[in-house]
């Protein structure tokens, strides 16, 4: 009974230590597998960052793209802004040459006149009876003295009127070709009944 005994014991011994070597070939296996996906892990973890890094770079080449373009268009900017300073400067001393010459303009139309607006055509029939100083042309048309230099310059660039500059304030006179073209309507208005 005892030898049967021992020979149970032993093939539970044997059984035993084969299940003792499976489970350590797949401990080892697991170990193995855990390795593995460690190193996979740290591998899709290095290729998210160069992902990222790669756009991040990718980000940074438009953003100096767009500043490089920037730039450029700043510099056209200042190259189109020193020609119309150069071309205003040009036209200030062809202003400043003429002293007090009349300024060319094109024809004066009924046509031309009527497209102004009604401030405007007040001080040009103002005008018609003589040469006035600018304060005094913003106190008859109730205007600001900013409001009135700015129309005056206006009428002056568009060649309505000509500007004595020898003296402060300026004075303003209509321009021969515009006192033409209304002093018939003035004096027709003066002539028309009234209503």
């Amino acid at each position: 009974m005892l030898s049967a005994m021992v020979s149970s014991l032993s093939k539970r011994i044997e059984q035993n230590e084969a299940m003792t070597r499976e489970l350590s070939d797949q401990i080892q296996i697991l170990n193995a597998n855990q390795a593995r996906l460690r190193a996979e892990g740290q591998t899709a973890d290095r290729e998210r960052l160069l992902e990222y890094m790669q756009d991040w770079i990718s980000n940074v080449r438009r953003f100096i793209e767009k500043v490089d373009g920037l730039q450029k268009n700043v510099r056209n900017v200042e190259q189109e802004f020193q020609k119309i300073r150069l071309r205003v400067d040009q036209l200030n001393v062809r202003e400043k040459g003429a002293m007090g010459r009349p300024v060319e303009v094109g024809i004066v139309t009924d046509e031309a006149i009527q497209r102004l607006t009604d401030t405007e055509r007040s001080v040009l029939q103002l005008l018609i009876s003589g040469s006035r100083a600018a304060p005094e042309i913003g106190r008859l048309i109730g205007k600001s003295r900013e409001h009135t230099a700015r129309l005056m310059k206006s009428l002056f660039e568009q060649g309505f009127v000509e500007r004595e500059t020898r003296r402060q304030p300026y004075a303003y006179r209509l321009h021969e070709k515009v006192s033409r073209v209304l002093e018939p309507t003035v004096r027709a208005q003066a002539i028309s009944p009234r209503d």
